[in-house]
């Protein structure tokens, strides 16, 4: 069967996106244009936050993202996080036929900080032993994260 010439060949998008050569956007501009309200985080009031912060979070599970490894964050620091680097990062555009799931780990970056934060936070105790083993370094003491919000993600 013949594609007809400038029709749309979703299959080809996506197979265009996996590799990186289809349409770039943010998600922060994906947001915007579902016309969701993403206020600097310096000007919202101590008490509307966790309400912004919960909206954006909704917003990004119904455009296919999950996030990761938030609990060591207060809400204002996760939404700072997200707004002034999350958001703006680069970001694939798939096409609506083939929707896909993006996965953000806040810890993602494995700089040597998310890796301190991941052995301190997240770890588990044989993980935490594994990486002393493999690597030849000290781990830091296991800490509770003061926050508990990771379970309450949707996606999870």
């Amino acid at each position: 069967m013949d594609k007809k010439p400038g029709k749309r060949d979703p299959f080809e998008e996506y197979i265009g996106a996996i590799e990186e050569n289809g349409p770039r956007t943010t998600l922060f501009a994906t947001l915007e244009a579902a016309g969701i309200p993403l206020p600097n985080p310096d000007d919202v009031p101590e008490l509307d936050i966790t309400v912004v912060l919960w909206k954006v979070i909704h917003a990004l599970w119904d455009e296919g993202v999950v996030l990761y490894s938030t609990n060591h964050l207060s809400d204002r620091e996760l939404y700072a996080r997200l707004w002034k680097e999350t958001l703006i990062e680069d970001h694939q555009v798939f096409p609506e036929d083939f929707p896909v799931t993006t996965h953000i780990d806040i810890l993602g970056g494995w700089s040597q900080e998310d890796t301190e934060l991941f052995l301190r936070h997240y770890a588990d105790e044989e993980t935490r032993q594994e990486w002393a083993s493999d690597y030849g370094k000290t781990i830091p003491e296991h800490v509770d994260p003061p926050y508990d919000r990771d379970q309450f993600l949707p996606g999870h």
